[in-house]
């Protein structure tokens, strides 16, 4: 190659660079401004619900505006978060109704009791920011699915003020097994960019102090490995639960205004019997008891599993990552000190596994573990979210969610969600 056109190569590599420094930049302030928005939202309607309980007893009406609002938008029910994942795929661009009715949809589903987190929707806010500023920019095709991806990881960083964390996940994602390192850059600009705009609006990142830390040995590792097993299955147990529940509203209760009011019912009852809203709306009086003073109830877990379950499978918006925290949070709680694991460490073990088993991202699960408990006994979360990965299988909390590669051997799958490792399994 002459020297000429080794420098006009190298050009294209910074001129690239720098273009997309400036657009993730652009991105991730947009991305804070909007994130910012949603997270005060969402915050200011559990304090609401919190100050007016009464609130949770509109939660069918509610339900019935979601439903009404998506379809006057022509927004398929249940096709939100794949939407955005079939747009990066598919390189088509995120309509903008999708902000409007993820905003929305999400913060009524809080302000009136659902159980919800708020992933779901920065995932698909965040790619339709992201999607509308590639038309602006008049990026191409491909370059606008990468785009996509760096609007979902400005909006999380934003949720969790977790920017490397959110670049990997929206990297890992959208296909298990394939990582678009094309992405790197672009989306860990935009994710710190969106990360400095909360911070310069006040929104503390989410950040918990683990001092009781095993020491590293064989003992520690088996406990931590017993506790990743469980984990596994409760994120299994916890996306199966949404997954077959909806498949049942919907074939015995095919009207969506009735089987959303049916949800909104059952919720309200659940509560009742309860006897408070600990498991209602974000739930994150639940999660500091388990992180801060290694406090739960033997039924948190379920409890939290069951409302979630009921509200996104009967039409309610949100997702259900923030709710997997809380989950597996509450179960690291109550099953570390049995297995001799400090309380507040083992809730933090199963945070990030049943996180890691519900999303099916390692590496995001390891550097989320990294960000919010400040990286001491990395080996431990780096071995639970390994076994929770592997453990959990093929359930996923996303089901626009691709599995590219068997998580059994390295063996691509080509017929859907099964590989041939599945098939025999299934046919012992």
């Amino acid at each position: 190659m002459g020297e000429s056109k080794k420098w006009i190569v190298g050009w294209h590599y910074v001129r690239t660079c720098m273009r997309w420094c400036l657009f993730s930049v652009a991105t991730g302030v947009a991305c804070g401004l909007v994130g910012t928005v949603l997270y005060h939202m969402v915050v200011k309607a559990n304090e609401l619900r919190a100050d007016y309980p009464y609130l949770l007893f509109l939660l069918p009406i509610a339900g019935l505006i979601i439903v009404k609002f998506y379809h006057m938008l022509k927004i398929p029910e249940d096709r939100g978060t794949d939407l955005i994942f079939d747009s990066v795929r598919e390189e088509n661009h995120v309509p903008f109704q999708v902000i409007v009715t993820s905003l929305i949809s999400t913060v009524i589903t809080h302000l009136f009791g659902g159980s919800a987190g708020r992933v779901g929707a920065a995932l698909q806010i965040g790619g339709g920011v992201s999607s509308g500023l590639s038309k602006y920019f008049r990026l191409d095709p491909r370059d606008r699915s990468l785009f996509i991806m760096c609007g979902m990881s400005g909006l999380v960083s934003v949720l969790f003020g977790t920017p490397l964390a959110a670049a990997f996940l929206s990297m890992e994602v959208i296909s298990v097994g394939v990582i678009y390192y094309a992405a790197f850059l672009p989306c860990i600009v935009t994710a710190l960019t969106s990360f400095f705009v909360a911070e310069f609006f006040g929104i503390a990142p989410m950040r918990y102090v683990i001092t009781d830390i095993p020491t590293d040995s064989i003992e520690s590792v088996t406990k931590v490995a017993i506790l990743a097993v469980g984990c596994a299955l409760v994120s299994i147990l916890f996306c199966v639960a949404i997954k077959q529940l909806n498949f049942i509203l919907k074939k015995f209760v095919p009207n969506q205004y009735i089987r959303v009011v049916i949800g909104a019912v059952a919720v309200i009852i659940l509560t009742i019997l309860v006897g408070n809203q600990a498991y209602n709306g974000s739930g994150g009086d639940l999660l500091n008891l388990a992180m801060q003073q290694g406090s739960t109830k033997p039924y948190d877990f379920i409890l939290k599993l069951i409302f979630t379950a009921i509200t996104l499978a009967c039409g309610f918006k949100g997702g259900g990552v923030y709710p997997a925290f809380i989950v597996g949070a509450t179960f690291g709680c109550l099953i570390g000190p049995m297995l001799g694991l400090p309380a507040e460490f083992a809730a933090a073990i199963g945070l990030v596994a049943v996180f890691c088993g519900a999303v099916n991202c390692p590496i995001a699960s390891v550097l989320l573990s990294v960000e919010i408990f400040g990286g001491a006994g990395i080996v431990f979360f780096a071995i639970a979210c390994a076994i929770s990965f592997v453990l959990s299988g093929y359930s996923t909390l996303f089901p626009g969610q691709n599995f590219i590669y068997s998580k059994l051997r390295i063996e691509y799958r080509t017929s859907g969600l099964r590989s041939k490792d599945d098939e025999k399994i299934s046919e012992k």
